[in-house]
């Protein structure tokens, strides 16, 4: 949960608490299914619970923002975040009843969703629109 507050703290203001949430919730429910996927695959049926795969779609997508942000974002670069990365998917693996296809799922599924939702730059759908006045629109 640590990783969580560290990485949320640095992430959730740079791509907005709405795709935040979504990152989170969608990325943790990517890692969930690419787990049930990986134990039917393997008829190694197990019992697993708990948010790892959304905090490793927080880790994922922050991963992708600081690569997108030129290889650093407020006081992450990107070696830090893959040591972050590496360890954390390491004692994952070198530890017993932990579901690391959660964890790399979730990775993937917040480091996919970062690179869909998160948009750097001036442009944002509210400017887009709110430019636009009743006088511009075409008329048929």
């Amino acid at each position: 949960m640590l990783v969580l507050f560290v990485l949320g703290q640095r992430l959730e203001p740079v791509v907005g608490k709405i795709k935040f949430i979504l990152i989170y919730l969608l990325g943790g429910l990517g890692g969930n299914i690419f787990s049930f996927i990986m134990e039917m695959k393997s008829a190694d049926y197990a019992v697993s619970a708990g948010a790892s795969g959304a905090v490793f779609a927080v880790m994922g997508a922050m991963l992708y923002v600081v690569i997108r942000n030129h290889g650093r974002i407020q006081d992450i670069s990107v070696r830090q975040m893959m040591i972050m990365a590496g360890f954390s998917l390491y004692f994952g693996f070198t530890s017993t009843g932990v579901d690391n296809a959660a964890h790399v799922g979730g990775m993937v599924c917040g480091f996919i969703l970062a690179a869909v939702l998160y948009h750097p730059g001036n442009f944002s759908g509210r400017t887009m629109w709110k430019d636009v006045s009743p006088s511009d629109s075409i008329s048929a």
